[in-house]
């Protein structure tokens, strides 16, 4: 599984990135179609044997579950996201 699972070090890299207030980029797709977020299955292992006792799992890997579970899976997400863009173009429009 090593080639599908980026594991946890390099989620919370991720992680990092992603909840980054001046980052704009978006990896929710790649992080569920190349890195494998999936095969975490939140067991908190990582966070058992974390030398530093960081609670990635609670701080970084959760939050990352649920951006993926929120853009792919959530099915008033996928509503919002088309009624905002049915409306994006109304709304230049308006302002030109």
């Amino acid at each position: 599984m090593h080639d599908k699972f980026i594991g946890p070090r390099f989620l919370i890299h991720v992680a990092a990135l992603e909840m980054h207030p001046l980052d704009t980029e978006d990896r929710i797709e790649e992080l569920r179609n190349t890195q494998g977020i999936g095969y975490c299955n939140i067991t908190k292992c990582c966070t058992k044997v974390c030398p530093e006792n960081i609670q990635i799992t609670d701080n970084g890997i959760i939050p990352l579950k649920e951006r993926v579970v929120d853009k792919f899976y959530d099915p008033f997400g996928w509503i919002w996201r088309w009624l905002k863009r049915k409306s994006e173009p109304e709304t230049a429009n308006r302002n030109s």
